[in-house]
């Protein structure tokens, strides 16, 4: 897939915003907020969201934090035009007294905060991210992180989505060889088909590949886990920077 901006230019021609409806992500989403991100005890924190889409998790940080801190800052990137200016229209956190944001509608090769953050999340966003750039985009989120912070990555769990591709050849598009750091690590390239949201593309590359990106970029493995989302089986990821 040579068109790099593809993977987020698709969102424009699906139904994102049905994920008010469906709801889809909740799971991973609560997981994330009430076993990681409600443990962190300063009245101060500070979140970052890669590709928030139409800003539900947003949503449920606003409605879960607000009675636990006193000054909460959520920001995030969303490249899409349909997603990002549906955010915009539909956008809760206005004028919230102890609850700020910024949303840069770009991508996050070329946003630039200022801030340093407690966690960065990427949720199911990371295989829209070329090989090529992933060790730059791993700099980055170092950069961005506070000391001590944390990054939370969830992705479809490799070994779950290379036995379903078997059994649905439609979804698979083709297996690639990427290399990281002079090594080589297998890369799939499928359909995600998302009920009542449309279908998307996306990577999908082998745990290994994470592991070893981060660890490169000292951002140190403290938990893995392996959920079931409804079925579909994810791989949550939390580093921290050393």
């Amino acid at each position: 897939m040579k068109n790099k901006n593809f993977f987020y230019l698709q969102y424009n021609k699906i139904n994102w915003e049905n994920q008010e409806k469906t709801h889809i992500n909740s799971f991973v989403n609560n997981k994330i907020i009430h076993d990681l991100i409600l443990k962190n005890k300063s009245p101060n924190i500070k979140i970052f969201d890669i590709g928030f889409g139409i800003g539900f998790f947003f949503k449920m940080l606003a409605q879960k934090l607000k009675s636990s801190y006193k000054n909460i800052f959520l920001a995030g990137c969303e490249p899409s035009d349909k997603n990002y200016n549906y955010f915009v229209k539909k956008n809760p956190l206005k004028n919230k007294k102890n609850i700020q944001i910024r949303a840069y509608k770009d991508t996050f090769q070329n946003i630039t905060p200022s801030e340093k953050f407690n966690f960065i999340t990427a949720i199911y966003v990371f295989p829209h991210f070329s090989s090529e750039d992933a060790d730059d985009i791993a700099k980055k989120i170092y950069y961005m992180l506070e000391e001590r912070g944390k990054f939370i990555l969830v992705v479809a769990n490799d070994k779950y989505l290379e036995k379903k591709l078997k059994t649905k050849k439609d979804l698979f598009i083709e297996k690639n060889v990427i290399r990281l750091y002079d090594k080589k690590y297998k890369e799939l390239l499928h359909y995600s088909d998302i009920s009542k949201i449309g279908k998307i593309i996306d990577y999908n590359r082998e745990e290994k590949y994470y592991l070893d990106l981060f660890k490169k970029n000292n951002l140190k493995l403290i938990s893995k886990k392996d959920l079931n989302d409804n079925g579909f089986i994810c791989t949550m990821f939390v580093f921290a920077k050393e």
